[in-house]
């Protein structure tokens, strides 16, 4: 056999076994409920596996005890017919954790699907769990910090970017657009309904809608002030936008310049 050839059979037999160990790795460590164990393993993926590509999409607080997390790996695999040419395998795990334990997650592989004469892409779920009282006690937590329930639909988005004047054309994102419609009209309810928002993103563009009315003479109550000071301070980042720039950043040094 083609020596060449051969190199690169044994290339892709080791390339699929290591994605069936990282699969498999991923699953023991979820399966174990150990935050600290996962965090561990995943800040240091990268590193360990140099055919392995891995990052945060978000890890931050959701209350004082319980975060949200999205964390990212895939791998880049050469095709069988056409080595120069490349497969990426992408895989999400959705976390809701405390310090030291899982209380949800969900590990899925993006799939692509024909939908008329478009592909698609969507993300099929392998692995996933739910524990309910730790679940009940994140409920808890959450109505007694923001007086409403957890929306578990806004929980895990990563595609809803804070920020103005965004891209080349210098084009204001939506939730932009929406507070400063609300700014306008000094509509007060409608960002409280953000401040407390389960999505982190829309929780600052309120804070940020909030301080602006603040400063034009509306009041705000000591309740809501004590709302928008814990979102201030929350430890994570947010998906944020400038100019060209999309960037992951943290909270604290996005909402540091509003100060009531």
């Amino acid at each position: 056999m083609n020596k060449l050839l051969l190199t690169l059979l044994v290339g892709l037999i080791s390339t699929s076994s290591l994605l069936a160990q990282v699969q498999n790795d991923v699953k023991k460590i979820l399966a174990s409920k150990d935050f600290i164990a996962f965090k561990k393993y995943a800040d240091n993926l990268s590193n360990k596996e140099k055919r392995i590509s891995s990052h945060w999409e978000c890890l931050r607080d959701l209350t004082n005890e319980f975060q949200e997390g999205v964390f990212i790996f895939e791998k880049s695999v050469p095709d069988k017919d056409n080595p120069s040419s490349f497969s990426v395998y992408r895989f999400r795990v959705k976390l809701v954790t405390t310090d030291k334990n899982i209380a949800y997650y969900e590990l899925s592989e993006k799939k692509y699907k024909k939908v008329g004469n478009e592909w698609e892409n969507y993300f099929e779920i392998l692995e996933k769990f739910k524990n309910d009282k730790a679940f009940d006690k994140l409920k808890i937590s959450f109505k007694s910090i923001y007086q409403t329930d957890i929306n578990e639909n806004e929980l895990f988005i990563i595609d809803f970017v804070y920020g103005k004047h965004c891209g080349f054309a210098g084009i204001n994102p939506t939730g932009r657009e929406q507070i400063e419609e609300w700014i306008t009209a000094k509509n007060k309810t409608e960002l409280l309904k953000w401040l407390t928002s389960t999505n982190t993103e829309k929780q600052v563009y309120a804070v940020d809608g909030l301080f602006q009315l603040n400063k034009m003479g509306v009041r705000l109550t000591d309740k809501e002030v004590k709302i928008i000071n814990f979102i201030c301070h929350k430890n994570g980042t947010i998906y944020i936008c400038g100019g060209c720039m999309y960037s992951r950043q943290d909270i604290k040094s996005v909402t540091e310049k509003f100060k009531l």
